[in-house]
């Protein structure tokens, strides 16, 4: 679902649901939202029975757009499994729908907390392995992918690190 908060909206992962509110987590922060300002993009299953039937579930992924003005963040809800190994231009093109930005580069931090530059395809694997590791230090969602995309607009380089 989505809220609607002032000018911008983000992504929520909706949790419950009743006839006036919805609960869910925007931004690590978990409350209830009023009907009227959440417009819901996918529906919960209907029952427990039918979520553990086989019915669609929704993996998120955390994803950061970096601007002169500040960050957004989106959670952006896919229907893929966790375990999916996206191709780079697959990602580029799904960021470029989320941020409705053309002119972007897509990121991901290290270890260190640095930010790297995705490229090609092996550089998303790099990523994927990285996460891996950190598992322990981030908490997340159990829905949630263990990495993150860091979007920055192709000619700013003064997102990363680096010493003259």
């Amino acid at each position: 679902m989505e809220w609607l908060s002032g000018r911008e909206r983000e992504e929520v992962e909706r949790m419950r649901s009743n006839m006036e509110e919805e609960e869910g987590t925007v931004n690590n922060q978990t409350g209830i939202f009023p009907q009227s300002f959440v417009k819901i993009i996918k529906p919960l299953p209907e029952s427990e029975v039918e979520a553990e039937a086989g019915a669609p579930t929704y993996s998120c992924l955390r994803c950061f757009l970096l601007t002169p003005s500040g960050v957004q963040t989106r959670d952006v809800c896919v229907q893929e499994d966790l375990t999916i190994q996206p191709t780079y231009k697959e990602l580029l093109s799904r960021m470029r729908d989320v941020f409705k930005e053309d002119d972007i580069s897509i990121n991901y931090r290290d270890a260190e907390d640095d930010l790297i530059r995705i490229l090609e395809d092996e550089d998303v694997q790099l990523m994927i392995r990285e996460s891996r590791t950190q598992r322990d230090r981030i908490k997340r969602p159990a829905n949630q992918f263990l990495w993150e995309i860091h979007v920055s607009a192709t000619s700013d380089l003064s997102v990363y690190n680096s010493e003259a």
